[in-house]
């Protein structure tokens, strides 16, 4: 697996008056834009970039338990490792991540540890 890093960023929703909230972990552009490169030059598939950037989901509209948690590490850069073997089902093309602290924030939030789909990095999307 391969070192990285990215920022948190929270994403609320707005104008509801609820606990459920969307949590990403920003990553570098060139990261999907060169996993991208490969699947069109092997595979001749032109991939559209995920529409929040290159990112790993970290909370994905659950309802959060622990509000008080929310939004405790606004912009934090954390560290992060993904493998460099693409993974596809057809449409989504993405990167398996390992990222404990992730999933430690997850439990603050009073959230189950591991989401329902593994952490990974969305590096496009055939359309």
């Amino acid at each position: 697996m391969l070192p990285a890093k990215g920022r948190l960023k929270y994403y609320p929703l707005e104008g509801e008056d609820n606990n459920i909230g969307w949590l990403i972990l920003e990553c570098d552009r060139d990261l999907s834009l060169y996993y991208c490169w490969f699947v069109q030059r092997k595979l001749g598939l032109r991939l559209q970039h995920p529409r929040l950037g290159s990112h790993i989901t970290v909370v994905r509209g659950e309802i959060v338990k622990n509000l008080l948690r929310w939004s405790a590490y606004p912009s934090q850069e954390i560290n992060f490792y993904y493998s460099n073997e693409i993974k596809t089902n057809g449409r989504y093309w993405w990167l398996n991540v390992y990222a404990p602290c992730l999933m430690s924030i997850r439990q603050e939030l009073g959230i189950e540890v591991t989401p329902e789909f593994d952490f990974h990095v969305t590096i496009g999307v055939w359309v």
